[in-house]
């Protein structure tokens, strides 16, 4: 993906400052001149948010910077505080000039190019189709979200700030989002997709969405029928039936009840009332228990699974702690920093009793993880099973109130009437069957609701099938993407070599690159003689290895982009590779790791613009045939002036 970087105008309260760009470009110099917020400002350009330096703060009005990419050249303009970029370019003979977001999309800018923010921008005018993945890694259901150009970013800008706190998101588990989409950038370079994959996921996508709407307009259908206690067409027939036989039974005792003389009725209806709504208090109170009951299994299932989560936290942590002390060599005591005495093999260096390090048993850690997770899924199901019985006993209660509440009020107006026991009594049932009857109207109504249920159902089970022979399809087509692992290969060979050229201690061509296809997060082995010992940015104590293990990585992944010619920008900008080490004391590392970044890009790097920001300068070969530009900067300096050239502030 052509993206080479011609200049950048950084427009000041008192002065106007343009800084070219070559092949190769160079500043370095004294702390303080500015060298890193010209970083910070072709980042910002690009959508990046940048916390001002004092000097900034002060003058800093306006950053405006011009790529060139492969249709166009770009100019990006960004005022001081503003989410939106002014953008220059021409395409075709027709000249482009807008005002767009720079990172958060509100709908189309340029009308008839599906433009939305400075990121679609980039992608159109590289003639590079943004590739798509899903919002989460654990469900398939998840929708399908585009990579950003700032996530290709990642691996062509490294600031000073997280050269040695992160690798690339990798190893972030505070942001696991991030992480996700790292490994989505890696996969998207060595070219684990293709074609059939993305058609696949785009089809899938839809039925996703199609599906979910009929989920959720059969979840409310489904959801209106429990509230009147039935679920199906059968259901709602059979209480039909049931109401009308009642209502039907009131008639027939209506009807023989005129036939009876008054003097027959002994008791009168206030009392048969009574007798009910007593007997319905009692089931109330039965129900209650039982709430209550089940509320408590309820909350000791749901402390139960908390706990179970929460140790199996701690024995993780456990095993993370003991991996890490068990490969920590003591040489002085940890409590009072005297060096330790010399002790017998087998003996612990530190208290000289036997030691008892035992090595952590992969096996049976599978096997605590694997019954931790059946006994989590155990309770997951058990409260699910507590949460379906509160809501059927609560709407019994629910029914249950409400009945003697219209009893009550039936007993109520009985009592106030207090006609003859015959006529009390007639009216009292005539109103239960009317109500009878009402309520089978009603649920006569919701067959259509039913039907519809099953409707939607059917639906939902011929997508579901669809969607599971998609998946398989889907499957098939990303182990084919994947079986191929040339690419791969060819990065674990570009890492491993980087990281000998540039001549880190202890790693040698006899050691060995590994990069699970599951994190991306890559580590170094032993040869044959040390092949248990694991090296990666995680385990490395050493702040200024940890940039060169950062930086060698990132120039790994543009050769083989440039190999594959993948759609990553063709741009290496990197702030202080040198931060955490000393050019004098570290002379082999210094000089190995720019001379490989120098040999390279007159080789396989040969498209690749390299932007390069440190404290001391190593010049190239000049016989190369490339374009080099350095800047010596110094605060306070008129001959190497720093990046604002008039301030004179802290």
């Amino acid at each position: 993906m052509q993206f080479n970087i011609k200049s950048l105008t950084l427009t000041f309260r008192r002065e106007e400052v343009a800084i070219d760009f070559a092949d190769i470009s160079y500043f370095w110099g004294q702390m303080g001149a500015g060298k890193t917020s010209i970083a910070h400002m072709i980042d910002y350009c690009l959508g990046g948010d940048v916390e001002l330096t004092p000097a900034m703060q002060s003058e800093f009005v306006s950053a405006a910077l011009r790529v060139s990419l492969a249709k166009s050249d770009l100019c990006i303009e960004r005022p001081r505080d503003s989410d939106r970029v002014i953008v220059d370019c021409v395409v075709e003979g027709d000249a482009y000039r807008a005002s767009i977001p720079s990172r958060i999309a509100d709908g189309e800018v340029i009308p008839g190019t599906g433009i939305e923010h400075l990121s679609d921008l980039l992608f159109w005018l590289s003639d590079v189709i943004p590739p798509k993945v899903r919002t989460s890694k654990t469900k398939q259901d998840s929708e399908l979200r585009r990579l950003s150009f700032r996530d290709l970013f990642w691996y062509c800008y490294l600031d000073q700030d997280s050269m040695d706190s992160s690798f690339f998101h990798l190893d972030d588990g505070a942001h696991p989002f991030k992480q996700l989409k790292s490994r989505d950038v890696i996969r998207y370079v060595i070219g684990f997709h293709d074609e059939k994959v993305a058609e696949l996921e785009g089809i899938l996508d839809t039925l996703r969405g199609e599906r979910q709407a009929l989920f959720a307009s059969l979840t409310s259908i489904v959801k209106v029928l429990k509230e009147v206690g039935v679920e199906s067409e059968s259901q709602i027939a059979a209480r039909v039936a049931e109401i009308l036989g009642r209502a039907a039974a009131i008639q027939k005792e209506l009807q023989d009840a005129k036939a009876v003389a008054r003097a027959t009725v002994t008791d009168h209806s206030v009392e048969r009332l009574r007798s009910e709504a007593r007997a319905l208090g009692d089931e109330l109170n039965q129900n209650d228990v039982a709430l209550a009951d089940l509320t408590k299994a309820l909350d000791r299932d749901t402390r139960h699974l908390n706990e179970l989560e929460t140790l199996s936290l701690k024995y993780k942590r456990s095993l993370s702690a003991k991996a890490v002390l068990a490969g920590v060599s003591f040489v002085c005591c940890p409590r009072c920093a005297q060096p330790l005495p010399t002790r017998d093999e087998g003996q612990c260096p530190v208290c000289g009793q036997r030691d008892q390090i035992i090595g952590p048993d992969p096996t049976e850690d599978a096997i605590v993880e694997r019954d931790i997770k059946v006994r989590s899924a155990e309770l997951k199901e058990i409260i699910a099973r507590h949460h379906a019985s509160l809501g059927l006993i609560q709407q019994q209660r629910e029914s249950i109130a409400s009945r003697k509440r219209r009893i009550e009020a039936e007993r109520n107006d009985a009592s106030a009437e207090y006609d003859s026991a015959y006529l009390s009594m007639w009216l009292v049932r005539e109103r239960e069957r009317a109500s009878l009857i009402q309520e089978a109207d009603s649920l006569a109504a919701m067959v259509k609701l039913a039907r519809a249920v099953e409707s939607q159902r059917e639906q939902v089970s011929g997508i579901e099938a669809r969607e599971r022979r998609l998946k398989e399809e889907l499957k098939s087509a990303r182990k084919a993407a994947e079986s191929d692992v040339a690419n791969l290969n060819r990065l674990r060979v570009f890492y491993l070599d980087c990281l000998v050229r540039t001549g880190i201690p202890g790693i040698t061509n006899d050691d060995e690159v590994q990069i699970p296809t599951t994190t991306f997060f890559p580590h170094l082995t032993g040869g044959p003689d040390d092949e248990q010992q694991i090296t990666s940015f995680a385990t490395i104590s050493s702040g200024g290895k940890k940039n060169l293990f950062k930086a060698c990585f990132a120039v790994a992944m543009h050769r083989v982009a440039a190999s594959v010619k993948a759609p990553l920008p063709e741009l290496l900008l990197i702030d202080s590779a040198m931060k955490n080490i000393s050019e004098r004391e570290n002379r082999a590392q210094f000089e190995g790791f720019y001379k490989m970044l120098y040999d390279l890009r007159d080789d396989e790097l040969l498209s690749t613009q390299i932007i390069l920001i440190d404290k001391e300068f190593l010049p190239p070969v000049p016989e190369l045939g490339r374009r080099v530009i350095s800047r010596h900067m110094r605060p306070d300096d008129p001959e190497f002036p720093p990046l604002i050239p008039y301030y004179r502030g802290k």
